[in-house]
């Protein structure tokens, strides 16, 4: 069972606050697809399209898609 009380921070890891945020549209802009693929890519369970949740929001980082965009290139090969 796990402790409920447990109050130590969660590790922060790979947050980059000097890169901006992209939305949804914007992907959907870089990659040239519908922003319903965009969400549907996000959603994958497997090799999903990293996404950061804000709030109710789902925002993504330029470096994560090009890392991801690069991973599906290679799986292609």
């Amino acid at each position: 069972m796990t402790n409920l009380l447990n109050l130590e921070p969660a590790p922060v890891v790979g947050v980059h606050l000097d890169e901006p945020l992209l939305t949804a549209d914007d992907v959907a802009g870089l990659l040239r697809v519908p922003r319903s693929s965009v969400y549907e890519y996000a959603r994958r369970r497997r090799d999903p399209l990293p996404s950061v949740a804000v709030g109710r929001h789902r925002r993504f980082y330029r470096s994560d898609v090009e890392a991801w965009l690069t991973t599906q290139r290679a799986a292609r090969r």
